[in-house]
């Protein structure tokens, strides 16, 4: 049943992308070919870290070979899923020859970290399993992220799928509002220079509720680093009843997170 599951799952994605271009090839291989000739230096690395949602990564995946870029890198972090359909897919795409760290269930944060310090690329671009990006958003991020060396993070707009359906556009940046609340997504493109000048995502958010990205570009912003927003939408991001984003809203837990957050960003919120 489960391999059965996952085979309908990965003809999908394959049958959609043959459709959208028959001739490009599989992404990933391409990558591969080029960097084992030596042709391309790795400029940006997806890290897509993966708690049991192998229902949804191989959609995520497929969106990054979309992009047929030979600067890329993927990273998947298995991050102790239990799952028989995911530990299912895992292990097919690892047999695939793509790059999966397994580790025991330590929450995103150090699943991102973990995956971060194994790339080996000066730009990051985080995906959840479950979300999507669209082919621009990496060839625009790494233009940016050149052309402006001040410039620490590149986010875009998102159109949600799922439980949900509509445009998403967020402001430009606005310090006063990002102190307010969090309205740059964890799907951004940044330096790898920031994530160390930052000290990664902060394992120790209370009971690993969420908040780490939030947490992230407050420190980004108390280091100095400029962000750039890109107004037009580049990720998709999937809405559903049970996902982490719902934990982070219940009001008792958001207390608890935004309490943590000044408490450890106090000399921006004191300005």
């Amino acid at each position: 049943m489960i391999i059965a599951k996952l085979g309908k799952l990965w003809q999908q994605v394959e049958t959609s992308r043959f459709e959208a271009t028959e001739t490009e090839g599989n992404g990933v291989k391409i990558w591969g070919l080029i960097r084992a000739m030596g042709l391309r230096e790795i400029v940006l690395s997806v890290i897509i870290p993966c708690y049991n949602q192998g229902e949804y990564l191989l959609d995520a995946i497929a969106s990054v070979e979309d992009c047929f870029n030979s600067h890329l890198e993927l990273i998947i972090v298995n991050d102790g899923s239990t799952e028989l359909l995911t530990l299912e897919v895992l292990d097919y795409l690892q047999n695939q020859g793509y790059q999966i760290i397994h580790q025991l269930n330590q929450g995103l944060a150090i699943a991102r970290n973990k995956g971060i310090e194994a790339s080996q690329s000066e730009y990051i671009l985080p995906l959840d399993a479950d979300n999507k990006i669209r082919p621009a958003y990496i060839a625009k991020g790494i233009d940016i992220l050149d052309r402006f060396p001040r410039v620490g993070v590149v986010y875009g707009d998102k159109e949600l799928f799922g439980d949900r359906t509509g445009i998403w556009q967020v402001p430009n940046f606005d310090p006063t509002r990002l102190l307010q609340g969090n309205y740059i997504d964890a799907c951004a493109i940044f330096r790898k220079t920031l994530w160390q000048d930052c000290g990664g995502y902060d394992p120790n958010i209370p009971d690993k509720l969420g908040f780490e990205d939030w947490d992230l570009w407050l420190s980004a912003l108390e280091k100095g680093w400029e962000f750039y927003h890109i107004p037009e939408v580049l990720f998709d991001y999937r809405v559903r009843a049970n996902s982490m984003v719902t934990r982070c809203l219940i009001p008792e837990n958001q207390e608890k997170l935004i309490r943590y957050l000044r408490s450890k960003h106090q000399v921006l919120y004191q300005v």
